[in-house]
């Protein structure tokens, strides 16, 4: 294996893959034996190190179900009739709750394999059919289990394939590269199983003898090297307890006198304090008024984009709008959000890294000290979902100045083998799950400075003063203000001033006590706004000086 960098603290070394690589070339038995002491060092003693620590990092909820079975460390096993695989380790249900039928064999793995570490989900059944309307019909469409179950998702970084055998053959039903929120939440993931029949198949008369379904995601040798022990750990952690309803609901009888569909509801309330609560769509919508077909849209463009730009002029909502969709990306994941604000003075050594002049032990040293964003990404490193940074008034500060080498790495956000190397000599990345939202006020004159090579590495959402939001704000909020007479205002002041990128936007209005706060806002907010725009246009002006707007306000 070419020479890759290794983190210090990597249970794992390059060694690790070197002889597993070997593993796979079908090397003799008198290989193994000779490098028994190899095998402990670089392979078992890490595996079994981590286990334990991802053992206690499971909640207590999801312990009192699974069993560890760590005899499997140093065997060759053939889990679903694939290639052999590397050291594997699975988790099985304890034994003192088994249902005593068993129509399927369903774990959740751990496979370190020839230059990759697997995680997933297994399960196998030589009676599909009996799985389906035992196992998962009644937890679909019970209707305390369809909304949790519709909730939550895993990441975008699992694969699926369900395959079954005939007496004759062997054929892949259904196997896609990724699923993408929301889309494969649980809830579509069963449905999606259940619906998978071929109808090709079942006219031919042949019988299915053994059906297997696996849901996983990889860590590639040279990503896995690259981290830290604490990292690895949690990342798998992490990975099983997203994974553990389907170990459930693939392990019990709905009738089994254990069971009850509290037990599983159980696990969400479990769910919900190890990761973010779930924030819907609908209920952004319900706050902004806008509508979820356009949020929808913007999501699925962050995330295939990577970074994106809210752009409008002032007053539009644009920090409270991107606040708001980082709250959903991060909803029902362990990943974080985080917010900076770009001003004239921010730097590179702000944002990546820089000398820093420091005190220590009376001495003045000069380290080089990570920036905001460089912290925030080797923190979202650790997490299996997505993690939002907020850039707020990004065009605020010299772009090309504090982005620098980063422009390289925003370009394919997808290619993980795309790295830059900073002054401290260190390998950087933006993990794929990182998200980055900026927030600019086309009404500041230093957009300007958002040259083309940075525009062309980011999507622009535009948003402009939507005076129904105003309208149903005020309706809903029962203020009794006469927000028609206002609206009809503000659209005069929009036709004035004819350029959109320069529009009064309505969050100056979203108060419930307007009715005494609108003169103050109108004199000392909306006035000094319109002077600037308005500098040689004093006629204009004066048309929406307070007195005359006071009137139209209070005129029946």
């Amino acid at each position: 294996m070419e020479k890759v960098f290794v983190h210090p603290e990597c249970p794992f070394s390059a060694e690790t893959f070197n002889l597993l690589s070997k593993k796979y070339a079908g090397q003799s038995p008198d290989f193994y034996i000779a490098h028994t002491k190899d095998r402990l060092k670089y392979v078992e003693e890490p595996l079994n190190y981590i286990l334990s620590q991802v053992e206690e990092q499971l909640p207590d909820f999801i312990k009192e179900y699974i069993n560890i079975k760590y005899e499997g460390f140093g065997s060759r096993t053939a889990i679903g009739d694939l290639k052999p695989t590397g050291y594997s380790i699975v988790f099985y249900l304890k034994n003192i709750i088994s249902t005593g039928r068993c129509i399927s064999r369903a774990q959740l793995m751990l496979n370190l394999e020839n230059q990759k570490l697997t995680l997933g989900f297994y399960s196998q059944t030589d009676n599909f059919e009996v799985l389906k309307k035992k196992r998962i019909y009644p937890y679909i469409f019970h209707k305390n289990l369809i909304e949790p179950l519709t909730r939550y998702h895993l990441p975008n970084n699992y694969s699926f394939s369900l395959t079954q055998e005939t007496t004759d053959f062997k054929f892949n039903k259904w196997a896609c590269d990724s699923i993408s929120a929301p889309e494969k939440n649980f809830h579509g993931l069963l449905i999606d199983i259940i619906c998978s029949d071929d109808p090709d198949i079942i006219l031919s008369g042949l019988k299915i003898k053994d059906t297997k379904i696996q849901i996983e995601t990889s860590l590639k040798s040279q990503e896995l090297l690259r981290y830290s022990a604490k990292k690895i750990i949690i990342k798998i952690a992490q990975a099983f307890k997203k994974l553990f309803p389907l170990f459930f609901i693939f392990n019990f009888y709905a009738d089994n006198k254990y069971f009850t569909p509290i037990i599983l509801s159980e696990y969400f309330s479990v769910y919900e304090k190890e990761f973010n609560p779930v924030y819907q769509l609908e209920q952004i919508s319900q706050t902004t008024g806008l509508k979820t077909t356009q949020l929808t849209q913007w999501i699925h463009t962050i995330n295939r984009k990577g970074q994106t730009i809210i752009q409008g002029p002032p007053g539009t909502g644009k920090t409270f709008l991107a606040q708001k969709l980082a709250q959903h990306l991060i909803g029902g994941g362990d990943g974080f959000s985080d917010i900076i604000q770009f001003h004239p003075a921010y730097t590179y050594e702000d944002f990546i890294q820089g000398i820093r002049p420091q005190s220590q032990d009376g001495q003045l040293t000069y380290p080089i000290v990570p920036g905001r964003f460089l912290e925030f990404c080797e923190k979202a490193e650790i997490c299996e979902d997505i993690c939002v940074i907020i850039i707020d008034e990004i065009n605020r500060a010299n772009l090309s100045q504090v982005f620098g080498e980063l422009m390289y790495l925003l370009d394919d956000r997808q290619d993980t083998a795309r790295f830059i190397t900073l002054a401290s000599g260190k390998l950087f990345r933006i993990p794929t799950n990182v998200r980055i939202i900026g927030t600019m006020n086309t009404a500041d004159r230093s957009i300007a400075l958002v040259d083309q090579a940075l525009r062309r590495r980011f999507a622009f959402i535009p948003v402009y003063p939507n005076y129904e939001v105003l309208r149903q704000y005020h309706h809903r909020e029962e203020t009794g203000f006469p927000v028609d007479k206002l609206t009809s205002i503000l659209e005069d002041v929009k036709r004035a001033i004819n350029n959109k990128h320069y529009e009064l936007g309505i969050s100056f209005f979203l108060t419930k006590t307007l009715a005494e706060d609108i003169q103050d806002i109108w004199q000392m907010e909306i006035e000094p706004y319109l002077e600037e725009y308005f500098f040689d246009q004093q006629e204009k002006m004066d048309e929406f000086l307070w007195d005359k707007i006071k009137d139209k306000l209070s005129n029946s």
